[in-house]
């Protein structure tokens, strides 16, 4: 996470005292003088309200936009930790990877890659095809698994169900297998009540397992290539007794925003850790990175507990996978928020490990 120059911190002030919680206009405010200061910046105005929102270089405003249907897709939660699906055990995803815990509740999660290597690719199986896709991948911030959530209260089993949200970017699958090319895609929150029973609460899906899961709506946004993964940040946020938002941001100078309620498993009342990564394009599925390739996912949190370092926790919820194996992450220097990283390769691979800073 690069440290805020002076000049990104003023506009961050200013965009934030100059707009209200509940305007999308920021017709006066200061413009950013380069693209990363904008990413920056337009993270941090307020959400409008519930809506799918967009915003544009080098205005410090969003943009009411049409919400649509998120693909009917489940990003499936990892089994127990004896149970991976996946024979390679150093492989990452499917419960092997390192999240990010605070000793309070976070607020904000933002993910961005560093240490990215020149002419990266991930290529992805979607939907259970054989055909592997250009850019099939998900991004994912996950919740750890969440236990006392109010959704669970008509569980056959409440103390046993489990609750975990997902702030998403899923790659448009259907189009690809159909031939296209795709130039979309889409960003959207979903969540899980794990071990929930065989009838679901009206309105979720069940997954034939005895879980059940239920999206936000989406919004569309352009298709993100391998080579644009150095210059994105995508956050999650969480509110009690007001809205979770999710929203990604690319170096071109586009972002879009997604927001519903958070009363939907209460994610602000119990969110203290953060899985974050690229993997597969749900169900299961895997993202294949080329040859020699490496990356390192960087998780910049906002927590009640303030700067201190998170904890690197050995653990992750997604069930999703790549072909990287976790190695030997470099220490980080000092951070603006709580950040962890962890570097990703499927070249010479040195021992595991993570590094924190706050």
């Amino acid at each position: 996470m690069i440290k805020p120059s002076l000049g990104i911190a003023a506009a961050l002030a200013l965009a934030v005292a100059g707009l209200s919680a509940g305007s999308a206009s920021a017709a006066t405010q200061p413009t950013p003088q380069t693209k990363m200061a904008w990413q920056a910046a337009i993270a941090q105005v307020p959400q409008p309200g519930q809506g799918c929102y967009q915003a544009s270089y080098p205005t410090l405003a969003w943009h009411a936009v049409t919400c649509v249907a998120a693909p009917n897709v489940p990003f499936i939660p990892a089994p127990p930790s004896s149970s991976a699906r996946h024979a390679g055990p150093d492989t990452v995803g499917d419960t092997h990877d390192y999240s990010a815990q605070v000793p309070g509740l976070i607020s904000r999660a933002t993910g961005t890659f560093t240490h990215v290597s020149p002419g990266i690719t991930v290529d992805g199986a979607v939907l259970g095809s054989p055909t592997m896709v250009a850019n099939g991948f998900s991004l994912q911030l996950n919740s750890q698994n969440i236990t006392g959530s109010p959704a669970c209260s008509g569980s056959s089993d409440p103390s046993g169900c489990i609750a975990w949200q997902q702030f998403l970017y899923a790659y448009d699958a259907g189009s690809a297998l159909n031939g296209g090319n795709p130039s979309s895609s889409y960003i959207f929150m979903q969540y899980w009540l794990i071990s929930y029973g065989y009838t679901c609460p009206i309105g979720w899906a069940s997954d034939g397992e005895g879980d059940c899961y239920v999206n936000s709506k989406a919004a569309v946004v352009n298709a993100v290539t391998a080579s644009e993964l150095a210059t994105l940040r995508f956050s999650g946020t969480a509110k009690s007794g007001g809205n979770d938002g999710v929203s990604l941001s690319i170096g071109s100078g586009q972002a879009t925003m997604v927001t519903a309620s958070d009363s939907r498993i209460d994610l602000a009342k119990h969110w203290n850790t953060t899985e974050w990564g690229l993997f597969g394009d749900g169900d299961g599925d895997e993202a294949y990175f080329g040859t020699n390739m490496s990356l390192e996912p960087q998780t910049a949190l906002t927590a009640s507990s303030g700067s201190k370092a998170p904890k690197c926790i050995s653990a992750g919820t997604t069930g999703e996978t790549n072909n990287l194996e976790l190695t030997t992450t470099p220490k980080l220097g000092s951070q603006s928020s709580p950040t962890m990283a962890t570097r990703q390769t499927d070249g010479t691979s040195g021992t595991p490990s993570c590094a924190v800073a706050g």
